[in-house]
């Protein structure tokens, strides 16, 4: 893979998507009708594996789009920098330079020590997050392109969140929100859960398995969360 280029990082995700797709696919049609405990798990598996990924990609995309153009980057640490010495070391603004950061370019590795310094993957937790990552990395047609994923798009992608974390942890928390979030008006109506009572993590192994219109919803995030990399692609 290409990681110094966003949009080889965008195409070398969204073809492996599709690959781990049809794999799962696959093996759920060997598998059966019969053995429905072993799909099940089989499908979470294949879940997992999507929701990592995902984080890997867009950490990948992000620190790639700025060492593309690290403009906006450069000036939101000088920003930083100023207000840092202003305000926890009391030096006058008068006295700071007017450009505290020197290199208007930062390669792979800097980008990645600064977006990433704990090498632990940039987690989007909510839409707000996407938003603040644009605005305070991304400049160019970076920045935009990702402004551009709406809201309702960014669904599936804190859908698939709130579900990896109560299949993970299975704390009353994680189970909680997921059960609640899943349910909203505010969800896309294919990825919703509609069956009474509140899910388990078992449940939550069945609900992959449901069908959100024509398809199982396991194929259904590995369809969405393509797309919305997809979308990521600068022409």
């Amino acid at each position: 893979m290409n990681k110094s280029s966003p949009n080889a990082i965008v195409n070398d995700f969204v073809e492996a998507t599709q690959n781990a797709l049809g794999d799962w696919e696959s093996i759920d049609a060997a598998l059966g009708k019969q053995d429905l405990r072993l799909r099940r798990r089989v499908a979470s598996d294949a879940f997992f594996a999507l929701a990592v990924s995902w984080e890997v990609f867009f950490s990948d995309w992000l620190i790639a789009a700025v060492n593309k153009d690290s403009s906006r980057a450069a000036q939101n640490l000088s920003d930083q920098l100023e207000q840092y010495a202003i305000r926890e070391l009391g030096v006058p603004k008068s006295h700071v330079a007017a450009t505290l950061i020197t290199q208007s370019h930062f390669n792979m590795d800097s980008a990645r020590a600064i977006l990433d310094s704990k090498d632990a993957n940039i987690v989007l937790r909510e839409y707000a997050d996407l938003r603040k990552h644009a605005e305070r990395w991304l400049a160019g047609d970076y920045r935009q392109t990702l402004l551009n994923i709406r809201k309702f798009e960014f669904k599936s992608v804190l859908a698939m969140r709130l579900v990896r974390n109560a299949l993970a942890h299975q704390s009353p928390a994680a189970l909680s929100r997921a059960n609640d979030e899943l349910r909203s008006n505010r969800m896309p109506v294919e990825l919703r859960v509609t069956i009474k009572g509140q899910l388990t993590a078992d449940g939550w192994r069945r609900y992959l398995l449901t069908t959100g219109g024509p398809r199982p919803k396991i194929a259904l995030y590995h369809d969405k969360i393509a797309a919305v990399a997809g979308s990521l692609e600068v022409t």
